[in-house]
């Protein structure tokens, strides 16, 4: 429903204007009456016509009445009968209402007569009233008066079309020099020796055209009503060049004169208001397209065939740090270092090649060097000639700094997979040579002179399963055993043993932190980590220097994330090992954390520590980073996930040992040859009954046909064929009670990651001792752990 108070505020609205136009119209009129020749109501120019219809264009046409009402009022209060009056205000009234909703219909948005249509429509439709004089009267009120109002009220024209000083100024002077032009043809003060008496008017028609051309229609408009109102007085008055023997000729003589000078004014100001619109066009294009070059995030500058800078925009003051008002029509200042690279790329451009994607290094204000991304094209004329070039740069360096770390963490990854085959191979060759040894170790005699040879063979091959173990480490093989911790307590555990690591002159120091939320990882592995990063900053502090260990709780957010690739965002604990050291370059930086890479001399280091300590943080979810100049010591930061669990204890070992013997019956699962017969060996000898079966086809033969009962089943993971988990869900389908132990030389962590066990079996990781493989098997077979 309408609101009723709205409703009245309009209808109060609607009733003050329309009682103000037909007041407008009523004094507008009198004006007009003041210049009747034709009767007590006829004028050569009826002004009120020219107000009615542009009230009607701008108003709308519901405003008739107040039309209807100012003309029968201006004409009642003449001496015209009241009759007459009311039909003349009809008159009126429906001639505006037809030219304005012509001009409505047909001009469109060009109501402030800026277009031709529009022109067309008000000259042309009250050509059908130039009937008489008084209709000819009326038609010439429309095309001087309404014109006037068209273009000069604000609310008609286009918004954005003022007048500056200079061209009021201008326009003022143009108006003044027609008023004195008019007074002087019309006043007679021309002598009548230079032209005939009824030319001079036409001496009037350079202003109005050239108001016309100059201005646009408010300028012909303003001038066509200043003439043609002087025109009419003087004439009126008797006086000019138009006064003849009767009064219809004169005013005939003096209407057609206005209409064509009225005329030809409109006709020709379009023109200027197309021009004025191309320029407004033009200069808001070029506008936006300063507005799109000055918002870009690419830096856009162009430059001319010299590599003189002519366009200099807000991202190219970013990038290489000069304001544009310190490059424009001077050389370009990035290239000072590049000379010869640039001349080639300009000569390239300066030919008609377009370059896309180049990658360059610039220098920057302050100095430095950036990567830049460069694309290059030829500016042309409008003869198709190179006159310069344009050239879009992107800053390319961080990308390039993320993409070497993304490269390097690739690399890590790649190495780590090879580092865990390969140790998987030498678990199992140093099974059998562990194995085989402590069997040999146990035939023989305590003098027996080859104990002592074969005891080397046993710690060489310890070394070695000590060496794979620290490549598992590193490819995040190894399995661990994680569980809450403290930093504070580990390194304060810790501190003692690195006192006595580090030697008297270098100086330790901790930081903890006063507050320090816990961690989740393998506390002895993570021992392992910061004793390997102690060693390695003592080595680099061969004259003494200090050692700090800090701790802290940290917030890793996007923008530290952005330049750490691959970091995620959250909360983390920070433990920080810092040196006074030697320090290292950026070549050693980019090695540094890669298996059996080493700055030490020959004998000193195996290369594996820093990659185990980067096994450990990567294994626990977290990731280290390393800052170092030469000269300047070095910082290691490892970041490790925060986690809301309390931290626990170290748990106490177990009591006593399990017993190693058995008389149960064992099915052993193993393609390798040396590593099964090995296996039953190590079981026999222990008491247990061993069936061997060297794939899974024959293990689950045996399983089929053996006559007595089988309690454990031990297997290889990754076999030819069947893997060790298909063979055991198989076998233990047809036999509910056969627990299983899995062994193999990839980690229990690297066979649960590709699904090839599920978490919670037993399982015992190559290179094992003959006790530590009677040790496991008891423990299954009095655990009853099945699959």
């Amino acid at each position: 429903m309408t609101n009723p108070p709205r409703t009245a505020l309009t209808t109060l609205r609607w009733l003050a204007r329309a009682l103000a136009l037909a007041a407008a119209y009523f004094l507008v009129a009198k004006i007009g009456l003041r210049y009747a020749t034709i009767g007590p109501s006829i004028s050569p120019v009826w002004p009120p016509t020219g107000l009615a219809v542009a009230a009607l264009v701008l108003l709308g046409p519901r405003y008739w009445l107040a039309i209807l009402l100012g003309a029968f009022l201006a004409n009642a209060t003449t001496s015209i009968p009241v009759l007459a009056a009311a039909g003349i205000a009809c008159g009126n009234t429906a001639e505006a209402m037809l030219a304005a909703y012509l001009l409505r219909s047909r001009a469109g948005q060009h109501l402030a007569l800026d277009d031709l249509r529009a022109v067309r429509t008000l000259v042309g439709g009250g050509a059908w009233s130039a009937l008489s004089l008084w209709w000819a009267g009326d038609y010439l009120g429309a095309l001087v008066v309404a014109p006037l109002f068209l273009t000069w009220l604000p609310w008609a024209g286009p918004t954005d079309v003022r007048i500056g000083r200079r061209a009021a100024l201008e326009l003022s002077l143009v108006v003044g020099g027609a008023v004195l032009a008019t007074m002087a043809i019309f006043g007679g003060l021309l002598p009548a020796s230079l032209l005939p008496q009824a030319e001079y008017p036409y001496l009037l028609f350079p202003f109005v055209i050239g108001a016309a051309l100059r201005f646009g229609p408010r300028g012909a408009s303003l001038l066509t009503m200043t003439v043609a109102t002087l025109a009419v007085g003087y004439t009126v008055q008797g006086g000019g060049p138009f006064v003849m023997q009767t009064v219809p000729s004169t005013d005939t003589a003096l209407m057609i004169y206005i209409g064509i000078l009225a005329i030809t004014g409109l006709s020709l100001s379009p023109a200027t208001a197309r021009h004025e619109r191309a320029e407004r066009a033009l200069r808001t294009a070029n506008e936006h397209l300063a507005a799109v070059i000055q918002s870009s995030p690419l830096a856009i500058y162009t430059l001319d065939p010299a590599s003189t800078v002519l366009t200099w925009n807000r991202a190219a003051e970013a990038l290489y740090g000069w304001r544009a008002e310190e490059v424009i029509g001077r050389a370009l200042p990035t290239v000072s270092q590049d000379l010869e690279d640039h001349a080639r790329l300009r000569d390239r451009v300066l030919r008609g090649e377009a370059l896309r994607g180049v990658e360059v290094t610039r220098r920057k204000k302050d100095g430095t060097l950036v990567n830049i991304s460069l694309s290059v094209a030829p500016l042309h004329d409008a003869a198709g000639r190179v006159t310069g070039m344009l050239s879009l740069a992107a800053d390319v360096t961080e990308m390039r700094q993320l993409e070497g770390q993304y490269r390097q963490a690739q690399k890590m990854e790649a190495v780590g997979r090879l580092a865990g085959g390969i140790a998987h191979d030498f678990n199992n060759l140093l099974t059998a040579i562990l194995g085989t040894t402590a069997l040999v170790l146990e035939d023989l005699g305590l003098d027996a002179r080859a104990r002592l040879d074969i005891q080397e063979i046993e710690k060489a091959a310890k070394r070695a399963a000590g060496l794979t173990r620290q490549l598992l480490i590193f490819s995040r093989q190894q399995v661990l055993e994680p569980r809450a911790l403290d930093l504070n307590a580990l390194v304060g555990n810790l501190e003692k043993m690195l006192h006595r690591l580090i030697g008297e002159d270098i100086e330790l120091v901790t930081k903890p932190a006063a507050s320090l939320g816990a961690v989740r990882a393998d506390p002895g592995q993570l021992e392992q980590a910061i004793v390997n990063l102690v060693v390695n900053a003592r080595d680099a502090m061969p004259q003494g220097g200090r050692l700090t260990i800090e701790t802290a709780e940290v917030e890793l957010d996007r923008s530290y994330v952005t330049g750490h690739v691959p970091t995620r965002p959250g909360r983390y604990v920070l433990l920080a090992i810092s040196d006074t050291g030697v320090g290292m370059d950026a070549a050693t930086k980019a090695r540094l954390f890669e298996p059996f890479f080493t700055t030490k001399e020959p004998g000193r280091g195996t290369g594996l520590g820093l990659a185990t300590v980067y096994g450990i943080v990567k294994q626990s979810d977290g990731y280290i980073w390393a800052y170092s100049e030469l000269g300047h010591g070095t910082t290691f930061k490892m970041y490790l996930p925060r986690v809301a669990e309390l931290a626990t204890a170290p748990e106490s070992t177990r009591g006593t040992p399990t017993p190693a013997r058995g008389s149960e019956t064992v099915l052993v699962v193993e393609d390798q040859e040396e590593v099964r017969n090995l296996t039953q060996r190590v079981l026999e000898a222990r008491g247990y009954a061993v069936l061997a079966a060297a794939n899974g086809a024959e293990a689950l033969e045996i399983v089929d046909r053996h006559p007595t009962p089988i309690h454990l089943m031990i297997t290889d993971v990754v076999m030819p064929g069947m893997n060790g988990r298909e063979v055991a869900q198989l076998a233990c389908a047809k036999r509910k009670d056969l627990k299983v132990l899995f062994v193999s030389g990839y980690t229990g962590e690297a066979v649960f990651q590709h699904r090839l066990l599920e978490p919670g079996v037993a399982f015992l990781q190559k290179p094992f001792t003959p006790d530590a493989l009677a040790r496991k098997t008891r423990e299954v077979l009095d655990d009853g752990k099945a699959t």
